[in-house]
């Protein structure tokens, strides 16, 4: 669908490098091994806020046809370009590649809890106990 040129949203041609950069920015979080109409529905929505928040213009299209337009185009030209380079890579006989998802952090071992006997208190509780009692 065309977006440059459109005379109801008004942006020329001449923008259309700005507009590009924007919509790359935007489809940061797109999967390159999937169409845009694969993609998760949080994911375009984000990208849709980000383009018409950065490009007011888009925001006057009726159900954001103009920033879906784009991301479309984007999405769907990065699909390609993945399908393409795999099969090179296993026309040459190289294994596929696999999309793992990022390892999360190690988690933090649990702070030890201090080992109080019966009657005793730590020394948070002390610190309290002495700061309360030099009010009276």
């Amino acid at each position: 669908m065309q977006v440059f040129d459109v005379p109801a949203l008004g942006i020329p041609g001449a923008e259309k490098k700005h507009i590009n950069r924007l919509t790359k920015r935007a489809a940061e979080f797109f999967l390159n091994d999937r169409p845009f109409c694969q993609q998760a529905r949080h994911v375009i929505a984000g990208a849709i806020i980000y383009l018409e928040q950065h490009e007011p213009r888009l925001a006057v299209c009726v159900r954001s046809w103009g920033s879906c337009a784009l991301l479309s185009k984007r999405a769907n030209y990065a699909y390609e370009h993945y399908r393409r380079t795999e099969a090179r890579r296993l026309a040459a006989g190289d294994p596929p590649a696999l999309h793992l998802p990022p390892c999360p952090p190690p988690r933090a071992p649990a702070p030890a809890l201090p080992v109080v006997g019966q009657g005793e208190s730590t020394a948070p509780e002390a610190a309290q106990l002495n700061f309360f009692a030099s009010f009276s």
